[in-house]
This record gives C-alpha cells, structure tokens and sequence, in this order.
C-alpha cells in the first residue's frame, strides 16, 4: 500500500515536471519606454542609423500616446538625416510638423528640413525654409541657428554683403554671437577673391586654341589643345591641299569637333576655377554649428551645437 503511494507521488512530480515552463513560470518580457528610448539613442550616437530607425519604430509601436513620441518621431528622421537619406528624413519630419503644429519639436523638425537641402547643396531651397523661421518662430534658439546657417547659404550663392548682414544679425546671447561677429567681417572678403571671367576664357579659346586654358592657370590643358587643333588643321589642309578632298573633309570636321569643344572646356575651366576659389575659402572659415546629436532637456529631445575651437 505504502508502495503504491509512493509510486502516485513519483507520478505526480513526473507530470509536473513535464508541464510547459511558460504556464507555471509566469515571467514576461517586459519593454519600458525609457529603456527603449534609450536603445535607440545609443545606436544613434554609434552611427547605427538603420538599428536607431528600428528602435525608435518599435518604442512608437509599445508606446503610441507616450509624451516623448513626438521625440522618437523626430529622432526617426534625424537618424535618416545622418544616413544621407535626405528624401526619407523629410518626409518625417514633415509628418512632424503636420501632426504637432507650433510646438518646440516642429520648429527643430522645420530647422532639419533646411539642413537635409543645405547639406545635399540647394542652397536656394535651404534659404526660403531658413528665412520662414527667422520670420515666424519665436524660439531664439532656433532663429539664431537658422540666420546663422542663413549666413552660410548667402556665402555658397555669392551673395557676400547679404550673408554678412545674416551673421550680423544672430543674437548677442547666442553661443553663436561669436563666431558670428568673425564671420561677418570675413564674408565680406568673398568680394575680393580672384575670379576668372568665362566670356573671356571662351572667347581667347576661339581666337587661338588652348588660350582659354591658359587663361585659367591650366596651362597642361592648353598645350594638349593646342597641339590637338593644330595637328587637326595642318593634316586636313594637307589634304586639300593633296586633292584629297575627302579626307580632307573628314578632318575638317573632326577638327571643328575639337575647335568647339576647346572653347567649351574653356568656359569650363573658368567657372571650376571660380567654384574652388570660393570653396577654398570657404574651409578657411570655421563652421561652428553642428547639428549633431541630440541631448535631452526635461525628458525631451533638443538639437545639440558642437563647437570648435
């Protein structure tokens, strides 16, 4: 009998050892919406952008009506911005400004928008979004970044006494007052710098081969282009010359090939001429705002500046 009870009892503890663990464990994952936030940020900071976009969609998921998912939203496209998918971060950062009009997250994510143009070169685009919020964000934070970056739009078109006005024109109380207050003077200088006109590249191109290279300091070029032409002209009169009309004709068309694609690499050369004088000056100036990684202020996420010194 004792027997038999004991064996029940064996029997009793083989059963439960054999349930399913999950019925009778009773621990879950559980995601919390700092930690999860926090995951993100981290690979944002590695430069793990696809992971950062990852996370960020997975705390949306758990946490839609969370108090930080404007942030999370802004962070999404901030870290498509740092991936250079400048098409991707606006569109999110315009869905930020649709859903969260006149709110401190808006303005950053209009601030970005003009950037993702600044840093692919539409200057022009960049300057209308940066001229809006000077206009019509009250935030001094944001308005200083944006003249400031409106100085450096200015600089990239030409337009050196408006872009020094821009500079002139940032808060005394920025962190940018400073660099501003250098550069206001110095942009002025981009009206000295030494240029080369590209009518007149084309024009010395025309009246002898190779002299509008000459012209813009790539002397290589035009003694290859000079050389090229008159080969071409001496061979197809050669051949008029010989009777032999037809490859004469060939030549000569060949040689206006190269006649008018002289004068073009001409013109060329001058405006590449131009366009690394000012962008030689350019890196000579020190940029001082970086849109970089983001900070948290009062649980929230605001746009950090990195300044170099």
């Amino acid at each position: 009998m004792k027997r038999n009870r004991c064996s029940g009892f064996l029997l009793i503890l083989i059963l439960l050892s054999l349930a399913d663990p999950c019925s009778s464990d009773g621990s879950e994952a559980i995601i919390r919406s700092d930690e999860q936030l926090r995951l993100a940020q981290e690979a944002l900071e590695k430069g793990e952008y696809h992971r950062a976009v990852v996370e960020l969609e997975r705390f949306l998921h758990f946490f839609p009506d969370d108090e930080k998912a404007p942030d999370a939203r802004y962070l999404i496209g901030l870290s498509y911005l740092k991936a250079k998918q400048y098409e991707n971060a606006r569109n999110v950062f315009d869905a930020v400004i649709q859903d969260y009009p006149g709110t401190a997250v808006s303005g950053q994510a209009l601030f970005m928008i003009a950037e993702s143009y600044y840093m692919q070169g539409h200057f022009e685009k960049a300057e209308v979004i940066y001229t809006r919020i000077v206009e019509e964000y009250p935030d001094p934070e944001i308005k200083n970044r944006a003249v400031y970056r409106l100085g450096w739009t200015l600089m990239h078109r030409d337009r050196w006494k408006e872009a020094s006005q821009a500079f002139h024109n940032v808060g005394l109380t920025s962190p940018l007052s400073q660099s501003a207050w250098d550069l206001s003077r110095k942009s002025l200088l981009g009206e000295t710098l030494p240029s080369k006109d590209p009518v007149t590249a084309g024009v010395l191109a025309a009246a002898l081969p190779g002299l509008g290279h000459a012209y813009t300091n790539r002397y290589k070029d035009g003694i290859v282009a000079f050389l090229l032409n008159g080969l071409f002209i001496w061979a197809a009169y050669e051949s008029f010359h010989e009777d032999l009309d037809v490859l004469g004709s060939i030549l000569a068309f060949m040689e206006l090939g190269w006649y008018s694609g002289n004068i073009y690499s001409a013109v060329n050369s001058a405006h590449k001429y131009n366009k690394a004088v000012k962008n030689d000056f350019l890196r000579s100036l020190q940029d001082r705002l970086d849109v970089g990684m983001f900070t948290t202020r009062e649980g929230h996420v605001g746009l950090s500046l990195r300044f170099t010194f």
